[in-house]
C-alpha cells in the first residue's frame, strides 16, 4: 500500500507572527494536510515567542504538527540586530537539520521551505529539498548550492520563472507557478458598509479609502498618504495594520500623514479584517514601482482578500499586480504618483455603478485563488520529488 507523502516545512519563522509569511506558511500546510499529506512544521524556539496558539491565531485546523527546535536568540539585546539575526538563523538551521536527520532517518520525506539557509544544511542529508521562493534568490554560496540541488521550486509570480531560468539555468519544468491565496469564504461576507462600520467601531460618516497591511517602504503607504490632498475633502483615509513604531516613523518622514482625515488603526485580529474591508468604500494597494520586490515578485495576500471582499479595488499598475487583475476587475494607476492614485480612488467613489461592476467581477475572478488551489498545484511536484 502506497504511503502518504511526508512534507517537512522548515522555516525560521516566529509562530505566530503578524507578518504575512507566517499566515502563508500555516495556510499552505493546512491545505497540504487536507489533501492527505503528512505535514510537520519545524520552527525555532525563541525567547520572544508569543504564548498565543498558532492554530487558533491563524484560524487553521491542527491537521499537522509544529515542532520547535533550539536556536540562539539574542534579539532581546536590541543591538547589532543584523548580526544577532544571522546568529539565530545559523543556529536554528543547524539544529533543524540535526533534528530532521535523526527524526526522518531512513524515511521518505521532502524538505520544504521558503528560507534558503535551512535548505542549505538540509541539502547535505541526501534527501529532496524543495524551495518555495518568496524573495528572489541571491548569489552567495548557500543560494548557489540550493539552486543546483533543489528537486523543485514553487513561485508566486511568472516573472520568477523566466528569471530563474535566465540567472540560474533552472529548467522550467522544475518550477511550479501558483500565486498566493486567501480564505475566500471568510472574506466574501455579505455586509453593508453601515453594518461593517458598526462591527469594527468605525465612526466615519463619509467615503472611506482603506489600506490593510504593513507600512514597509515598498508597500507605498507614503504615496497613499500624499494622495489624500488630491481627493475630495469628505474622503477619509483609514490605514490598518501598522505597528506603533511604524506609524510614528511614517508621521516623522511624511508630514502629510499628520492629517486629521487619516485614521491609524493598529494591527487587527484576523477575524475582524473582513469587516474592516467591508467598511470601506474603496480598497487601496499602492505598491511602489521603485523596488523589485514590489514590481516583480510580490504576490500580495491582501490583494486576494480585497478581491474576495467585493469592494472596489484601486492598485498600482505593476507587473506583479497586473498578473492578477486588469481594468475589468480593478482601477490600475501609475505607481508612486499621488495624483494618479487620487484620481483612481475618486473615480471609484464617484462612478458607483462602474465600481460595483468591477468589484463583482473581481469577486468571481478572485474565488480561484485559494490555499487549496496552491497546494494542489505544488503537490504533484512534491510527489514526483519523493520517488
Amino acid at each position: 500500500m502506497k504511503q502518504p507523502l511526508t512534507v517537512v516545512y522548515v522555516a525560521d519563522t516566529r509562530l505566530p507572527t503578524e507578518k504575512a509569511h507566517g499566515l502563508a506558511l500555516m495556510k499552505l500546510c493546512e491545505a497540504f494536510a487536507r489533501a492527505g499529506t503528512r505535514v510537520e512544521v519545524v520552527a525555532p524556539r525563541l525567547l520572544r515567542l508569543s504564548k498565543k496558539d498558532p492554530y487558533e491565531y491563524y484560524g487553521v485546523k491542527p491537521l499537522f504538527t509544529i515542532t520547535r527546535v533550539p536556536s540562539i536568540d539574542l534579539h532581546p539585546l536590541r543591538v547589532a540586530r543584523r548580526l544577532l539575526y544571522l546568529v539565530q538563523m545559523v543556529s536554528f538551521s543547524l539544529c533543524a537539520a540535526a533534528y530532521c536527520a535523526w527524526q526522518y532517518r531512513g524515511r521518505t520525506v521532502v524538505y520544504f521551505s521558503h528560507d534558503y539557509m535551512p535548505l542549505y544544511f538540509l541539502s547535505f542529508l541526501g534527501v529532496p529539498v524543495y524551495y518555495d521562493i518568496h524573495h528572489f534568490p541571491g548569489t552567495n554560496f548557500m543560494y548557489r548550492r540550493i539552486m543546483r540541488r533543489a528537486a523543485g521550486f514553487a513561485v508566486q509570480t511568472k516573472w520568477k520563472i523566466d528569471e530563474l531560468h535566465r540567472r540560474f539555468g533552472i529548467a522550467k519544468e522544475k518550477i511550479v507557478y501558483w500565486p498566493n491565496g486567501t480564505d475566500v469564504d471568510i472574506f466574501a461576507i455579505e455586509e453593508s458598509v453601515a453594518e461593517a462600520r458598526h462591527a469594527v467601531g468605525l465612526k466615519a460618516q463619509g467615503p472611506v479609502a482603506l489600506y490593510v497591511g504593513q507600512f514597509f517602504a515598498w508597500k507605498g503607504v507614503a504615496t497613499l498618504v500624499r494622495a489624500l490632498a488630491h481627493m475630495p475633502p469628505a474622503v477619509q483615509l483609514v490605514l490598518v495594520g501598522g505597528t506603533e513604531e511604524d506609524t510614528k516613523q511614517l508621521q516623522k518622514e511624511v508630514p502629510e500623514s499628520n492629517n486629521p482625515r487619516i485614521l491609524f488603526v493598529p494591527f487587527q485580529k484576523r477575524e475582524t479584517v473582513p469587516h474592516w474591508l467591508r467598511a470601506a468604500d474603496v480598497l487601496v494597494l499602492p505598491n511602489t514601482g521603485t523596488q523589485a520586490v514590489s514590481k516583480y515578485y510580490t504576490s500580495p495576500m491582501k490583494l486576494f482578500e480585497y478581491l474576495a471582499s467585493g469592494r472596489p479595488v484601486v492598485a498600482s499598475d505593476l507587473p506583479s499586480i497586473r498578473e492578477i487583475v486588469s481594468e475589468d476587475t480593478a482601477y490600475l494607476v501609475a505607481a508612486d504618483d499621488p495624483a494618479a492614485l487620487a484620481r483612481g480612488i475618486t473615480h471609484a467613489l464617484t462612478d458607483v455603478a462602474d465600481a460595483a461592476a468591477r468589484a463583482a467581477r473581481a469577486r468571481v475572478h478572485g474565488a480561484r485563488f485559494t490555499w487549496d488551489a496552491r497546494a494542489q498545484a505544488i503537490l504533484p511536484h512534491l510527489q514526483h520529488c519523493s520517488l
